[in-house]
């Protein structure tokens, strides 16, 4: 019998595993793919609000430097620098007094600079730990030979420059502490179409720099790179701002991920990569609406762990589940098995005892299917086999 019960005990586990295997399998590589997707659409997403933030803060700088170039103090010392009658002194204080108001009020700029035809600033108002202060004039330096000043001066009247994203630098000299600056300029006309000069801001870099370095958290690494893979922004400061033209230690995102890093630097749209035990997703930041003139790329670098811990939390909620469905399965076989062969053992000793002339026990079983059948016929035989043996016995 114990044959019978292992093949109906397989059968049973057979019947109930393999819809469990195929189905379970099906859903489990489904619902973990569609999890994965989301994790890394979610990672994309962060980086992209990343670069959101940051290309918000700078939407109204190129506004601001035209408003500033329209203005009646800055228009008055045109003229007095284009020979028009006027008290040039007077015009350049009142100037100056705008140029201070300016950035007291907007906070966002470092510099805010006039610079004449040779390069030469003219006012100049500079913001430091929150106080904005006109530059005294002997202070003023030359520009002349900075290349913002020349990709300013150089273009048509109404077209905007806007600088690489770099280390500020004063008297030729990268400013300490270090100070990263983006510098937006416009050229300055006078009436006769004749370069008079160029308005000039240096923003405050930490301002926006700082939405990415607070990211940063954990085993997650936020970064934010050049468009040539420079840093920008690291959670490990001596990587930054090593572009030569910077502190020039070389190092960059290429050095660090060269495996990838041709898919992520310049890259135009969001993207999430596999990376070793790493998710990298990266978006690009644009300094224009019609995003033509990209300064960077945010990255987020996260381990895949981490990334996709729902996936695994999820396998492995359902492999547990899995495990109890198969033990409950494999305990109910055991006992389906156990009703059908009990009673088939049973029978079996009996008819065994009954060959033997052992008629005393009466056959009954407590099933109501087949078996119950099967031993009323066998109860029938032994009460036969009693009255036949019984008339033997009186014949003799």
């Amino acid at each position: 019998m114990t044959k019978i019960r292992n093949k109906l005990l397989l059968a049973f586990i057979l019947v109930s595993l393999i819809p469990l295997v195929a189905l379970g399998g099906y859903a489990l590589t489904s619902i973990s793919g569609s999890l994965r997707s989301i994790s890394n659409s979610k990672l994309k997403d962060k980086v992209s609000l990343v670069s959101f933030g940051i290309e918000d803060f700078l939407k109204n700088v190129s506004d601001d430097l035209f408003y500033l170039r329209d203005s009646v103090p800055l228009r008055a010392m045109i003229g007095d620098m284009a020979g028009i009658a006027g008290d040039a002194e007077v015009d350049r204080e009142n100037l100056e007094r705008d140029f201070l108001a300016f950035s007291r009020h907007k906070k966002i700029y470092h510099q805010v600079r006039f610079l004449n035809a040779d390069g030469m600033e003219v006012v100049r108002v500079d913001r430091n730990h929150g106080e904005s202060k006109i530059v005294s004039r002997e202070k003023l330096q030359s520009k002349k030979k900075r290349y913002y000043f020349a990709d300013t001066a150089k273009l048509a009247n109404g077209k905007l420059m806007i600088s690489p994203l770099d280390l500020n630098r004063e008297h030729g000299k990268v400013e300490q502490p270090l100070r990263p600056v983006i510098r937006y300029g416009t050229p300055i006309y006078d009436r006769n179409d004749r370069l008079q000069g160029i308005v000039l801001f240096n923003v405050i870099a930490d301002k926006f720099l700082e939405l990415v370095r607070k990211k940063n958290s954990g085993s997650e690494k936020v970064l934010f790179i050049d468009a040539k893979g420079f840093y920008y922004s690291n959670p490990d400061s001596g990587k930054e701002w090593g572009r030569k033209s910077d502190l020039g230690t070389g190092e960059n995102f290429t050095k660090d991920f060269p495996a990838i890093a041709g898919q992520v630097i310049g890259s135009h749209t969001p993207e999430a990569v596999n990376h070793a035990k790493y998710i990298i997703a990266a978006a690009p930041v644009f300094l224009d609406q019609g995003k033509t003139r990209m300064l960077g790329n945010v990255i987020d670098v996260v381990p895949a762990e981490v990334v996709f811990s729902s996936v695994t939390t999820f396998r492995n909620i359902f492999l547990l589940i899995s495990a109890v469905v198969f033990l409950a399965t494999l305990f109910l076989a055991l006992g389906l098995a156990k009703s059908i062969t009990d009673p088939i053992v049973y029978l079996t000793r009996l008819t065994h005892d009954m060959s033997k002339g052992k008629l005393a026990s009466a056959v009954t079983v407590s099933s109501k299917d087949e078996t119950k059948l099967l031993a009323e016929s066998i109860e029938r035989l032994r009460k036969s086999m009693i009255i036949l043996l019984k008339r033997v016995r009186k014949k003799q």
